[in-house]
């Protein structure tokens, strides 16, 4: 008899370590479920930032793309503007001295007589 008590008492000691263990788990199940939870919501909250940043580069980076090529093409016309005003100037200054020279009064008139622009 003793050994079947024994035996018992085993047993019984036993399904209540396991039903610790099984309490034990249930709890750790639980704490899984809420660290999932809020890994899930952080995951979530990054990713939409995420867009967010991504959209507000792509907007800038669209932004500064046109902001460079009206600076560059305003600064081809008027590039080509002081081209044209040069070359007409010293087109008119070609012509003065050309004029000068076939009338013989280049080295008459002196340089601070001559019209200047």
């Amino acid at each position: 008899m003793l050994g079947i008590r024994s035996l018992k008492k085993e047993l019984t000691d036993l399904n209540n370590e396991m039903k610790a263990v099984r309490e034990q788990l249930e709890k750790l199940s639980s704490q899984v479920d809420t660290v999932s939870l809020h890994l899930t919501t952080s995951m979530d909250k990054i990713s939409d930032t995420l867009e967010e940043t991504n959209e507000t580069i792509r907007n800038s980076l669209n932004l500064t793309s046109e902001t460079i090529n009206n600076m560059s093409i305003t600064f081809s016309k008027s590039l080509e503007k002081a081209l044209q005003k040069v070359s007409d100037f010293k087109l008119q200054m070609d012509i003065r001295e050309t004029i000068l020279k076939s009338l013989g009064l280049k080295d008459i008139i002196p340089d601070f007589l001559r019209k200047n622009k």
